[in-house]
């Protein structure tokens, strides 16, 4: 949620109310974080074709125990409305879900508000716009995991009756030897069976966006947009800690600082308090039909963007046994960073038709940035510490003797910033094969369209990820994710009832940044940079339809995607200086498939099955293998296979002539499969059977 500070994604528009989602890559217009390209999702504008939509669907998610609540339910409904008078036009929409998650004790809910106000003049228009997103899950993201094995000589002369005593609640705790034995065997989706506490974790988000748009348009080749931004974004997270369950502790005890060193009771609840802040502004230009040389043309885009980013972290500990809630503030801080980024951007690109079929695309894109932050409490970020079973430091004990953990903090201040300046060029390419075809733009003053039904097409570009900067023992400053991106490929529609599109990539990455198993002092995860990595791979698509041979009212045809990737390091070592040249990137399916058979008919109904591979992967860069890892947090991911199938039905227009009415059914995972999905914090399950159905009216 800032693309300058903390590039993940916490928040995606519903696709209900959005008119299209564009997939780019290798653009110099979009920046940072476009080594792999970037989506830009684009909500309905308020000038369009008068329209009222509502649309609901319920179901059931399928689990091995109960669920929180609703016993495994699934809803999602929504409303939009579009408008126009004279000059004027809005647009309203709704959407809301209430979902059951992959664990019992997860429950995943929000409400999306999206409207937009637009002026249009002769020669220019303004578009106003906010977003109000809510959401309040039952969701945390510990997932399975055995606690670790104590190495031998760890402890000298430890106390024998309490080795067995530990060794007896741990087999009482789970029958099976490893982690994954006891999630297929015992646990499947059941986590409130191993920790009943996690019913009390809560996901609590709010988005706030705003924006302003104004185009002018000098003439026809030459235009201006403008644009004014912003976003609040708060996402506050409760959860137990370590596991345990804060409703059945005995006493009221609170975290206390030891020199620097915090101890903490057992029974409490973490509190993780995010907020993301950003306002911007940018000014972008076109200008079309340009002289170039030797009688060739261009269109010039060229751009500038500033944006302001704060971004306020801060973890804390509440009392033994309370309950944390939403709006919860008061408490034991162990972690407390503000972090903020001032970002300039430009970007110059130009589009050369040197043929009628051959079009090159180069530009460059120029990142300037500032980062600073302010330590007020350091610390490993939601820190697992070392645990003890009576709480006895330095001879002293604490809380009557019970269990408590133990991990370092840094309560000295600190102030530190950094800037860099990044220059990233790019060109593309499109080169039209085979299959020319001219098209009349319908237009008097524009000259036909011409078209190919084979098309090659690729570039390069040169492209910038930003660090994650969310822990205070990251390196600061990080060093730059830069990668060089290569792609081309072949698009046709050449073949009588064929689609294709393949293509071709290749990545060279340096200081790649993963989440990876080296671990701080208090056990946790903290994000790294492997030296190198390269990631050669393809992409396809092909679609068959069988009408044009067949005729008739019925169209069966069949589809396909596959992925393919090598994604290896190249250079790099961990953190004991052990060589991971040769291992695979983490978190990355080699294979990805998507194999779809269906059929649509022309009086308004389709159907279609999907089988759906998702290749195995490792989840750190040490490449641990299936078991290799007592705990259950690192090692391999298997591959799994998922049968997914839907069917709708459109009334036809005879009966409802002033209105669309479509019935729609779907189901995921209809095999009710359980398997490992991903090793976060744990093993973590994927989504059991889910079936949907629901219809869709428009008018």
């Amino acid at each position: 949620m800032s693309l300058w500070l903390d590039p993940s994604t916490h928040y995606t528009p519903p696709p209900e109310r959005l008119e299209a989602v564009e997939v780019v890559r290798g653009s110099v217009i979009y920046g940072p974080n476009n080594n792999f390209g970037a989506i830009n999702f684009r909500n309905f504008q308020p000038f369009g074709p008068d329209e009222t939509v509502i649309s609901g669907e319920g179901g059931a998610v399928s689990l091995d125990g109960p669920s929180l609540d609703d016993a495994g339910s699934a809803a999602k409904w929504h409303v939009h409305t579009r408008k126009t008078s004279g000059n004027w036009g809005t647009v309203v929409s709704y959407t809301g879900a209430n979902a059951q998650g992959a664990w019992d004790s997860e429950r995943l809910r929000y409400n999306d508000f999206y409207a937009a106000l637009g002026w249009k003049g002769v020669k220019s228009d303004a578009t106003v716009s906010a977003v109000y997103f809510r959401q309040r899950d039952n969701y945390d993201e510990a997932n399975l995991e055995f606690e670790e094995e104590e190495e031998d000589g760890d402890e000298e002369g430890g106390d024998l009756a309490e080795d067995e005593e530990l060794e007896e609640e741990e087999e009482t705790s789970f029958r099976s030897d490893t982690v994954e034995e006891a999630f297929f065997k015992e646990i499947g989706h059941c986590k409130t069976c191993y920790n009943p506490g996690s019913s009390y974790n809560t996901y609590n988000a709010d988005v706030l966006l705003l924006q302003g748009v104004y185009n002018y348009y000098f003439n026809a080749d030459t235009t201006l947009n403008y644009r004014i931004y912003g976003q609040h974004h708060r996402r506050d997270r409760y959860q137990n800690f370590e596991g345990a369950n804060p409703a059945a502790a005995e006493g009221d005890f609170t975290a206390l600082f030891l020199d620097d060193e915090v101890v903490i009771p057992e029974g409490v609840m973490l509190g993780r308090l995010r907020t993301y802040n950003f306002v911007g502004t940018a000014l972008q230009t076109e200008f079309a039909n340009r002289p170039l040389a030797f009688g060739l043309t261009q269109d010039i885009q060229a751009g500038v963007r500033y944006e302001h980013h704060n971004f306020s972290n801060a973890n804390f500990f509440g009392r033994q046994g309370q309950i944390l809630e939403d709006g919860d503030e008061k408490g034991a801080y162990v972690f407390d960073v503000d972090t903020q980024a001032d970002a300039w951007s430009f970007f110059l690109q130009t589009s050369i038709p040197v043929t009628p079929a051959l079009s090159i695309v180069p530009g460059a894109r120029l990142d300037h940035y500032r980062i600073s932050r302010d330590i007020r409490v350091g610390s490993e970020e939601e820190g697992e510490g070392e645990e003890l079973e009576e709480c006895e430091i330095g001879g002293r004990e604490f809380f009557d003797g019970e269990e408590c953990a133990v991990f370092e903090v840094d309560r000295d201040p600190l102030s530190e910033a950094f800037t860099e300046t990044h220059v990233l060029p790019g060109i593309g390419f499109s080169w039209g094969l085979l299959g020319k075809h001219t098209v009349p733009t319908g237009k008097s003053l524009e000259l036909p369209k011409t078209t190919y039904h084979t098309t090659m097409y690729g570039g390069y570009n040169r492209g910038l990820t930003m660090n994650v900067l969310r822990e205070s023992n990251v390196r600061f400053p990080p060093p730059s994710e830069l990668g060089d991106n290569y792609q081309v490929g072949i698009r046709s529609t050449g073949i009588k009832g064929v689609t294709l599109d393949v293509a071709g990539f290749y990545k060279l990455i340096e200081n790649f940044q993963v989440k990876g198993s080296s671990t701080d002092a208090a056990g946790n995860n903290v994000y790294t940079n492997l030296d190198q990595v390269e990631i050669p791979g393809v992409e396809m698509y092909a679609r068959l339809d069988t009408r044009p041979f067949i005729g008739g009212n019925l169209n069966p045809f069949l589809e396909g995607t596959f992925t393919y990737n090598d994604g290896t390091i190249t250079e790099g070592a961990d953190a004991d200086g052990t060589s991971l040249v040769g291992n695979l990137i983490p978190e990355v399916s080699r294979e990805v498939a998507y194999l779809t058979a269906g059929i649509e008919s022309v009086k308004g109904w389709n159907a279609s099955v999907s089988w759906v591979y998702r290749g195995g992967f490792f989840t750190d860069e040490q490449n641990t293998p299936y078991g290799g890892d007592f705990s259950g947090e690192n090692g391999f991911v298997p591959s799994v296979w998922l049968l997914n199938a839907r069917a709708n039905y459109t009334v036809p227009q005879n009966l409802m002539p002033n209105a669309d009415l479509v019935f729609f059914v779907s189901g995921e995972n209809l095999a009710d499969k359980l398997y490992i999905t991903d090793r976060e914090d744990g093993v973590k399950p994927g989504l059991g059977r889910t079936l949907m159905a629901g219809a869709r009216l428009k008018w």
